[in-house]
């Protein structure tokens, strides 16, 4: 279960848009990192699964 063995940190430099609110993904931002290194706002991301229990952009894994 991916939601598990999420990772979570802060941004360093920035990394383009978060597909769930497609907003910026900006330094600072607390961002969480899924297995398949995908990352998005960890706000995104909890709130995603607790709908979704796959990575929004790989629905299959």
């Amino acid at each position: 279960h991916l939601w598990r063995e999420t990772a979570y940190d802060v941004l360093t430099k920035d990394a383009g848009e978060c597909v769930i609110c497609l907003e910026e993904l900006l330094q600072g931002d607390t961002i969480a990192r899924l297995p398949c290194l995908c990352i998005y706002h960890k706000s995104c991301i909890d709130s995603w699964f607790e709908v979704n229990r796959s990575c929004p952009e790989h629905p299959a894994d």
